[in-house]
């Protein structure tokens, strides 16, 4: 799927994640969002599930301000303790002296001892938790520039979360179904999230506009572990682990719309977006317990007890052009360009702690400060390593050119016809060290051609058949792609890209029958094929002993479902929704492979699924109205991580959601909310196969938890 923001393409804060959380967006800067489940080729052609389009406000032709603050939680969380290690706000990150980074590594040797290179410490302090508050401020105004109208709109919001995970399970396993590794653990993960949106729109004549979209968000996450249980070798082991995100998006939109006369139409657009993903200062300590029930330090190969820094920056260049040339009696053909340029850079640093000369007596985990501090390190009692290995960074990089022609035809008042045919012509590349710190690159090109027709023939006033036929495109993303070794934690799963990847590519079949009333009521039914020329696949694998999460071409896969969609008025004021999916998948895998299994489902694809909701709006007068929903989700299983060399298949058990939102409009300028979230609280939980036993063992368990917020909207 991809996501796009006024029709142009926007990466996600998380580089990692394709899309952009949709959360992020102020409701009070978004007109609509559009999700298309049929490929056009106006639009790339990486694209396998769906469109999703966020259309920014602009030309209010009001002037208005609102101001929105809300108040909330998780019932787990609330008034317990919540655990976090050493550091000052999410508002800032920590830093390390950048002469510790830069300089030679004998130089670093000798500068560590002179000067306390890090800002924060393992130290492990607890409060309680406080509810969480949020906000946002939106303002828009249309001005008159002689004949022209500037519309200016602005919006700013930031929010807060706190989510403790107690009693949370994680295992790995070996191919005979032995416990290698097994943690309980207990996670506090605190969340600042900060946003802020601005467009400008100008008209020029009567038949010209130009925008200007500009879109900042910060998304800051903290997570402290504490971790007990074995690794693979039987030491009892507790783990002092905290995590630090930080990811940043800005991007800058410019397009314009352009008619001459009443046939012709010019549309252009370009965009600039960097992103960036942090991950200042992870801190480690392990302990090891003894038989006596005593701890001490874990040093068994001195990389126990670490720090990590990280940084990821991506930039991405998007321009596109297309005209417009309307004739007959409703058809229109199209002709269209479109280039991408998308730049990574990664690099790493690691500190390990060699604590050879230190036997700290230690009652508490999280008082740190009497052994792994500053004058231990000066005195030659605490020696700090530093590592900047080749292969702890690369670079990426993906540049897609296009061309595409499509055209509109209306040859009866019953079918209209949409054809087209595009272009790409990609070039994906990654520089990398391998294990033996040897630089090696890896290049991707292809050029492909992607048609789609798309035909919707109406069999009366109410009633319409919709066909769609498509060939698109699944590139690998840079950290599938990159062969670059990750681990948060010791003990825990490692992932690692595979350069060896393809492109995957997708034939696909869509036959829907829609029937619509005057009441805005539905029901469709929709008819799917995909076929899935070597589908790229996240596998698990063992390497030393530890887990490898890694990715896979398969040879071919397929799938093929139904889905079913009803919206009901039962009342004025009473309305019903459902959609449910059946899908089945198989997948076909290459003779002399590893894999585990021989035929399988595909791997992250749920055979059901299913979305419901009720609503309730009674109107008591003009302006005062409430607005009750209860909305329900169900995801059927699903592969998580395909097992390949004898480890079984880890598998998603099925996921049940229930939220609640209730809002009342007091008046016209305001408008209380309450919602709750995840009200079943179920634990999501993994389980893995184990086929020299026929046996499944579960090896991750977590509950995220309820939460509900309040919140009240102004609007002047």
């Amino acid at each position: 799927s991809i996501t796009t923001l006024n029709g142009q393409p926007i990466a996600s804060p998380n580089p990692d994640n394709k899309l952009i959380p949709l959360d992020i967006f102020p409701s009070s800067t978004v007109k609509n969002i559009t999700v298309s489940k049929v490929y056009e080729a106006g639009s790339y052609a990486d694209y396998s599930g769906a469109h999703i389009d966020i259309d920014t406000k602009e030309s209010t032709g009001e002037h208005f301000f609102s101001a929105e603050v809300n108040v909330g939680g998780r019932f787990n969380t609330l008034g317990g303790d919540f655990y976090r290690m050493d550091r000052r706000s999410l508002f800032t990150q920590p830093k390390v002296d950048a002469r510790a980074i830069s300089g030679s590594l004998s130089d670093f040797r000798q500068y560590v001892t002179s000067r306390d290179i890090f800002d924060t410490d393992f130290s492990v302090s607890s409060r309680r938790a406080l509810p969480v508050f949020g906000g946002n401020l939106a303002w828009g105004r249309d001005f008159k520039v002689g004949r022209q109208t500037l519309s200016v709109l602005a919006s700013g919001g930031m929010s807060n979360d706190m989510q403790t995970m107690n009693d949370a399970e994680f295992r790995l396993l070996e191919a005979t179904g032995i416990v290698t590794d097994e943690y309980g653990y207990d996670s506090y993960e605190s969340e600042l999230k900060m946003a802020a949106l601005a467009s400008l729109g100008l008209t020029m004549r009567d038949a010209d506009r130009i925008s200007y979209t500009f879109f900042f968000a910060r998304n800051a996450s903290d997570t402290y572990m504490r971790r007990e249980g074995y690794d693979q070798e039987g030491h009892q082991l507790i783990g002092s682990n905290d995590v630090l995100h930080v990811y940043k998006l800005m991007t800058h939109q410019l397009s314009g719309v352009h008619e001459f006369g009443e046939r012709w139409k010019l549309r252009w657009s370009g965009s600039w977006s960097g992103t960036s993903s942090d991950e200042p200062d992870r801190r480690q300590v392990m302990f090891l317990k003894n038989g006596d029930g005593s701890l001490s330090l874990f040093k068994l190969n001195q990389q126990e007890t670490m720090r990590y820094f990280g940084t990821l920056d991506e930039k991405e260049w998007n321009a596109h052009v297309a005209a417009d040339y309307l004739f007959g009696a409703g058809h229109k053909l199209t002709f269209g360009a479109a280039c991408k340029d998308k730049s990574r850079d990664y690099t790493a640093t690691r500190f390990y702690y060699d604590l050879d000369r230190l036997s700290p007596q230690i009652d508490d985990i999280y008082d740190t400060d009497g052994y792994l501090n500053f004058a231990n390190v000066a005195n030659g009692s605490l020696v700090i390593d530093r590592q900047q290995q080749p292969k702890d960074s690369y670079d990426a990089g993906n540049t897609i050119a296009a061309v595409y022609a499509s055209v509109d035809l209306k040859p009866t008042e019953r079918l209209l016809i949409n054809a087209g045919l595009r272009l790409e012509m990609s070039k994906q590349w990654v520089d990398y060290a391998n294990d033996q710190s040897i630089r090696q690159r890896r290049n991707l090109d292809k050029s492909d051609l992607f048609p789609a027709l798309n035909l919707r023939y109406s069999l009366g006033e109410r009633q319409q058949l919709r066909l769609a036929l498509s060939r698109t495109v699944t590139r690998p993303s840079f950290i599938e792609m990159a062969p670059f070794l990750y681990q948060e934690s010791y003990g825990s799963v490692q992932l690692r890209g595979n350069e060896e990847l393809v492109n995957s590519y997708n034939y696909n079949v869509d036959l829907r029958y829609e029937l619509l009333n005057r009441r805005g009521d539905m029901i469709s039914v929709t008819g799917y094929y995909k076929f899935l020329d070597e589908p790229i696949e996240r596998v698990q694998m063992l390497s030393g002993g530890a887990a490898v999460h890694t990715f896979r071409n398969a040879d071919n896969g397929m799938a093929a479902g139904i889905e079913v969609e009803v919206r009901k008025s039962l009342t004025e004021t009473l309305r019903i929704g459902a959609n449910g999916t059946y899908m089945y998948t198989n997948v076909t895998l290459p003779d002399g492979g590893a894999y585990t299994n021989k035929e399988r489902a595909l791997q992250g694809a749920s055979p059901y699924l299913v979305n419901a909701d009720i609503t309730w709006s009674p109107r008591f007068d003009e302006v005062r109205q409430l607005n009750l929903a209860l909305l329900y989700n169900l995801q059927g299983p699903r592969i998580h991580a395909v097992g390949i060399s004898g480890l079984g298949d880890v598998e998603q058990l099925p996921v049940h959601t229930l939220n609640f939102t209730a809002g009342y409009r007091i008046n016209r300028w305001a408008e209380v909310k309450v919602q709750f979230s995840d009200l079943l609280g179920r634990a999501l939980v993994f389980e893995q196969e184990v086929p020299q036993t026929g046996e499944t063992v579960e090896v991750e368990r977590y509950r995220p938890g309820t939460g509900f917020e309040v919140g009240l909207n102004l609007r002047f």
